[in-house]
């Protein structure tokens, strides 16, 4: 900017479009600086003019080892311009041919790594008035890419995932991560050995603010390669938490309340931080658009799935218009929004109990223009809907008794099947979507055990003394673990003459059972129980 004030500047004919920004190497911005101070121009032999003579304004920028920080989406030549750039910056040419298999192993996130360490200690040895001469930075050039190349996957992954319709940037929890305890990881230990080579420091200390300030810059560039607004860090759903709460954490950028303060912004830019503030406009909050259905919520405080948008959709398109519809466990209306906006339901009832979630689901629903068919009960289902079905047969209102059911709830919903087998119309029964994260070898077997144990709880009615359970599919949504899926199980639960059973592959059944490949098999009284049960103290013992 500085140099664009110059009264030497022809400002006017860069604003009007008659001049080109060229990309050009730090040497040939030194010569050219060198010859403005000098007053001079060069001519070469041929008689031509050099590119000197008609540079009028010169600066530096960062280069993005990303072509499609520049525009191009086609990966092929991202991934290929980024590695030329990598090349190109870090040595002209490499005679050893281990180390040039190296490099072209480098992805752009391993680029961007060696591009900042090697950027920071010549900024650093300028300062300190003994900079690198050429020779000494190509070696040190070539001893990053040889560190970072050797960092594992765990620490620095070949590829980052982006979230979001802004493109929010996920971080594993374990990548560049700078750690407390005694044992260090390898991008910690590089961090700390490069510290300590620019500062003379002792190569044991671990809290030198120089690696904060590397994974700040990191952060930086690691937006500007994936064009995200922010970066944050993936974090596990606590298991023991009741509202299945959101571990993840921003990193990138942070705020002045925490930036202030050095300890606060070096554990922030470590670990990352939740904002104070939440709702639409706060740092955390979040939009996915996913079959044209708009999903907003904090993502520091609401956990979101991706794996199952196939799920959402399926479980649109089985609604039908003229149905009442419940969603136990709504969330922020993974399944509630593609029952109104795809499936048109009459009237979606939907439950939850996290109140971060519901603030969402309740901006979500009029987002989309679907929330004057739908009613947000918070609290705990079991609960909420037995006042709901109270309240009902107090007012003789039968209307609101659901002809379907999902129950999204993992590892299992098998805590809340009895009050959705209430839940059914009571003349024709209705449909039941249930989850749960179940062996790949009992499948079946789970499918089986699911029909017995909802007709043993229906059985305990005395208006569905004669109901049956029918499972016409089981969808695998993905995987969860090594030999365990996600699967959800469509099943039927009412009479069998209910005209809900019409059409879908099992009109002539007579008993309860599992349809598969098109044959349907009865379920045995005595079917053994899968391994994803819960126990007599309502706990799953998840043996595998």
């Amino acid at each position: 900017n500085s140099n664009l004030t110059d009264s030497a500047v022809d400002v006017d004919a860069i604003v009007s479009g008659k001049c080109i920004a060229v990309p050009v190497t730090d040497e040939c911005v030194d010569r050219f600086e060198t010859q403005v101070k000098e007053n001079s121009t060069t001519v070469d032999t041929s008689g031509h003019d050099s590119w000197e003579t008609y540079a009028i304004a010169h600066g530096r920028q960062l280069c993005p080892f990303s072509s499609s920080a520049m525009g191009n989406q086609n990966h092929a030549m991202t991934s290929r311009l980024a590695q030329q750039n990598c090349d190109g910056i870090m040595e002209k040419k490499n005679q050893n041919n281990h180390a040039a298999a190296e490099i072209r192993n480098l992805t752009n996130i391993h680029c961007v790594v060696v591009e900042i360490l090697v950027d920071y200690y010549s900024e650093n040895t300028k300062k300190s008035d003994s900079s690198l001469d050429q020779k000494e930075l190509t070696s040190l050039q070539a001893m990053v890419k040889t560190k970072v190349s050797s960092l594992s996957i765990k620490t620095c992954p070949k590829k980052l995932e982006v979230m979001g319709d802004d493109r929010t940037l996920v971080v594993p929890s374990t990548a560049f991560l700078l750690q407390e305890q005694e044992t260090k990881n390898d991008f910690h230990q590089l961090l700390m050995n490069f510290s300590s080579k620019i500062h003379n420091d002792c190569p044991d200390r671990t809290d030198h603010p120089t690696m904060y300030k590397i994974q700040v810059k990191l952060w930086k560039n690691l937006a500007s390669l994936y064009k995200s607004p922010r970066v944050v860090r993936r974090g596990d759903i606590d298991p023991e938490s009741g509202v299945r709460e959101s571990g993840h954490r921003i990193l990138w950028p942070l705020p002045v309340s925490i930036t202030s303060s050095n300890n606060d912004a070096a554990k922030c830019t470590n670990h990352g931080y939740t904002p104070q503030s939440t709702g639409p406009d706060s740092p955390g909050w979040i939009t996915v658009t996913e079959h044209k259905i708009r999903q907003s919520f904090d993502l520091t405080r609401v956990m979101f799935s991706r794996g199952n948008v196939t799920e959402k959709k399926r479980f649109g398109l089985l609604v039908q218009p003229d149905e009442y519809v419940l969603d136990m466990y709504a969330g922020i209306g993974y399944y509630t929004l593609p029952a109104l906006v795809h499936g048109r339901a009459r009237h979606v009832t939907a439950c939850e109990w996290n109140p971060n979630a519901v603030f969402a689901l309740r901006h979500n629903l009029k987002a989309n223009k679907v929330d004057e068919r739908a009613t947000v009960l918070e609290g705990d289902c079991r609960l909420t809907l037995q006042a709901l079905m109270t309240n009902q047969k107090e007012g003789g209102n039968t209307h609101h008794y659901f002809d379907r059911i999902s129950l999204g709830l993992l590892p299992s919903s098998e805590g809340g099947w009895p009050i959705a087998i209430e839940c059914l119309n009571r003349e024709k029964g209705g449909w039941l979507h249930v989850h749960g994260n179940v062996a790949t070898k009992e499948r079946q077997q789970w499918a089986h055990w699911l029909c017995r144990s909802l007709v043993c709880i229906s059985t305990k009615n005395e208006y569905s003394t004669d109901w049956h359970a029918v499972c016409n599919h089981i969808e695998r949504v993905k995987s969860f673990a090594p030999k365990v899926d996600h699967y959800v199980a469509d099943v039927f639960v009412g009479p069998l003459s209910s005209p809900s059973l019409f059409g879908k592959g099992v009109d002539n059944v007579t008993t309860t059972g599992v349809l598969h490949s098109g044959v349907f098999t009865a379920t045995p009284l005595d079917v053994s129980t899968p391994s994803c049960a819960l126990n007599t103290e309502g706990v799953i013992h998840q043996k595998w």
